[in-house]
């Protein structure tokens, strides 16, 4: 049996703000388009979706959109006329990936979380005011949580990891993310800004973000932030699974799991820094 979340469309992607150079400006907003096109890139979405998604004119998404094609970075079905991500980008992945395989590295811990806990464990990344599924196991425990598919990517706060790579942000940085994501975050159950700070401060007074049917009713997350290194992503794990079985036992025992092993992956990680650092 798998409980799966409903599908994130975010309402509200705006580009960053600033008093940017023309150029850097159309590089902000098509950054912004193709985060957008990310988030529902399995069905794609349609030019009146990322106008309201964005907030940037018709004409001018149209614009980006064309240019974004020319390069390979975004394709347009023929039939449904929605746009999905184009091969360029899957192209570019695979050239960084052996320069930084944050997958494999932390792939073995994420095997024995699962093992241990029995539950879906899941590796998160923070992208601006995102997170990133980039990886998941499922545990032994026959009733499985996938709430969040590889590849997801849905406001920073909104899972277990999310969670916790947002209670360790200051203050003024995690109101500026609540802010500006505000409008999409209903869309992943019952959640909003005011429960969302809520979550925040209980993350920072246990110790580790909680989740217990604050978002799906049902399903309880717990999750854990790797301590941050600035020549590398901020990544924090997560256990995910019935809230009938996740007490507060078993709360505490998945997070002193996941913290022996983040100091594993930290171990890795800073192993990795230092000979991709190294001449020659």
């Amino acid at each position: 049996m798998d409980i799966r979340a409903g599908m994130d469309v975010p309402k509200v992607y705006a580009p960053r703000s600033g008093a940017d150079a023309p150029g850097t400006q159309s590089l902000s907003r098509a950054a912004a388009l193709l985060r957008v096109i990310a988030t529902r890139n399995s069905v794609g979405l349609r030019l009146s979706e990322l106008v309201t998604a964005t907030g940037l004119e018709r004409p001018t998404v149209r614009r980006l959109l064309q240019g974004l094609m020319r390069e390979g970075f975004v394709r347009q079905a023929a039939t449904t006329r929605r746009y999905f991500l184009g091969r360029a980008l899957f192209e570019l992945g695979l050239a960084a990936s052996p320069e930084f395989d944050v997958r494999g590295i932390c792939a073995p811990s994420l095997e024995r979380i699962a093992a241990r806990t029995g539950d879906t464990t899941f590796l998160t990344m923070r992208s601006a005011f995102d997170s990133v599924c980039i990886d998941r196991y499922e545990g032994s425990y026959p009733i499985r949580t996938l709430t969040v598919e590889i590849g997801a990517r849905r406001a920073l706060g909104s899972t277990a990891g999310g969670l916790a790579l947002l209670a360790k942000l200051s203050d003024a940085e995690i109101e500026t993310i609540i802010t500006a994501n505000a409008q999409r975050l209903s869309r992943y159950g019952a959640l909003d800004a005011a429960k969302l700070r809520m979550m925040v401060r209980r993350a920072r007074k246990l110790g580790y973000a909680l989740n217990r049917n604050d978002i799906i009713d049902g399903v309880t997350g717990v999750g854990v932030a790797l301590e941050g290194r600035p020549d590398l992503p901020d990544l924090a794990l997560g256990v995910a699974a019935i809230s009938s079985r996740l007490d507060e036992k078993r709360q505490k025992d998945a997070v002193e799991v996941m913290r022996a092993e983040a100091a594993v992956i930290a171990e890795r990680l800073a192993h990795w820094s230092e000979m991709s650092h190294r001449p020659g």
